[in-house]
């Protein structure tokens, strides 16, 4: 989804309208997103600034689009809560359907992480609560956000959060739902498993974006990386991230279980609701755990061996074989070989104790999907345990998306010559 929010941004170019209606007067274009445009603009009525949102000409002429913008603009305009961007007005002009929103001045919260990284426990609750609040009102009326992301969340000058960019909210009520079944909308770093899967969606994949959310402000960095979409997916549906409060010793034992609760990937396993979200959070201390700080300042030697004892340096390592392994073996399935060179480096490696590599060593008999699918999952855990970079990590869950999708079939020099290249800066980092 292209970023759509009502904060002062480059004009895009766009011949504006005069005035809407008689009333609304378009200023300035803040940005493209999904559905339409959306203006600073000013209401001659009330004397106000307001944000419009025109929907895109290009789905004018869609009836159920159409229907759907309007139907969800009326509801939304039901939600009282201070915490989701208040809906003022909706209708049509000359056939085209604008949507009048309040104005908010401010930051997003992902312009605060890009500028500071990631925020302290007691801010980051303070946000969520927020931005449970905002869920919890929209809920109520039967909203689905189903895109809550960083992007989406307003920080106004009095550090208040509002929920916004309902574009592709969905309304449950059986009256109301308008989106087919099957359709997949939203961000795939924020997106629950059964909306990237196409199943049934509800106020729990909200919770769960949610809980990404509160990963990226405690960590200061997405419970997932990876540059395609393919990869994000198939990690939210399969892989489970570590604890934030064993990323970041200062984060709470309760914070760390809230966050590992909203992304469970059943979401009979998420809290109930966003109100019970509200609570939680209520209830989580947030006061800097001292321990941290004292044991780390009077005993770093003392932490320096726990830290080498968590992390010994042979597994990893063996791990970081076993990608080579798993990638020469994802490579040979496609170029129709024989696999079975190739699994004896896993073999070694998943020999040794507690290697990350230990999981995909039951690798005979694959498939280019279960092979691709064990060597997502060996990455992110070498990505997790520090033994790989980022850019490493990305540069393998590229490749492998690339080799399942079939980009790479039938050349097989071009995929032994990408598999040679990432062995070279693998065996970097096993020096």
């Amino acid at each position: 989804m292209d970023r759509e929010d009502v904060l002062p941004t480059p004009p895009t170019g766009t011949p504006l309208p005069t005035v809407l209606v008689e009333r609304y007067r378009l200023d300035r274009s803040l940005g493209n997103g999904g559905m339409g445009e959306v203006f600073e603009a000013t209401d001659l009525t009330l004397h106000r600034s307001v944000a419009v949102k025109l929907m895109s000409p290009s789905l004018v002429q869609d009836e159920p689009a159409r229907a759907r913008f309007l139907r969800e603009a009326r509801a939304l305009a039901q939600v009282n809560s201070p915490n989701v961007v208040a809906v003022y007005d909706a209708g049509e002009d000359a056939e085209r359907p604008y949507l009048v929103m309040e104005f908010v001045e401010g930051t997003t919260l992902e312009r605060e992480l890009v500028g500071s990284g990631r925020v302290e426990p007691a801010r980051a609750v303070a946000v969520a609560t927020d931005i449970a609040s905002g869920l919890a009102a929209a809920h109520e009326r039967g909203i689905v956000h189903r895109d809550v992301k960083p992007s989406n969340v307003f920080l106004t000058p009095t550090d208040a959060a509002k929920i916004g960019d309902f574009g592709i909210a969905r309304l449950e009520r059986p009256d109301a739902t308008l989106t087919l079944t099957g359709q997949t909308f939203g961000s795939p770093p924020y997106m629950a498993p059964e909306q990237a899967t196409g199943g049934k969606v509800d106020a729990r994949a909200d919770l769960y974006s949610l809980g990404c959310v509160l990963f990226q402000m405690l960590v200061g960095r997405r419970p997932f990386s990876g540059d395609d979409a393919v990869s994000l997916v198939y990690q939210q549906v399969h892989s489970t991230p570590p604890r934030v409060d064993s990323l970041v010793p200062t984060v709470p034992a309760e914070l760390g279980a809230l966050v590992a609760g909203l992304m469970a990937k059943d979401p009979g396993d998420r809290p109930a609701s966003a109100e019970e979200v509200q609570r939680a959070l209520g209830s989580v201390p947030t006061e800097p755990i001292a321990k941290t700080t004292t044991s780390t300042a009077v005993l770093p030697r003392r932490a320096q061996e726990l830290r080498q004892r968590r992390k010994p340096w042979w597994p990893m390592a063996a791990g970081i074989v076993g990608v080579v392994a798993l990638l020469a073996l994802l490579i040979a399935l496609l170029a129709g070989g024989d696999p079975r060179p190739a699994s004896s480096p896993t073999q070694r490696s998943s020999t040794t104790p507690s290697s990350p590599s230990s999981s995909p060593s039951t690798v005979a008999s694959q498939t280019p999907q279960t092979a691709g699918a064990a060597l997502l999952a060996l990455t992110q855990q070498l990505q997790d345990a520090g033994a790989i970079d980022h850019k490493l990590a990305s540069d393998i869950q590229h490749a492998v998306g690339e080799v399942v999708n079939g980009h790479g079939h039938g050349h097989g020099g071009d995929a032994g010559s990408k598999h040679n290249d990432l062995k070279d800066k693998i065996s970097g980092a096993v020096d």
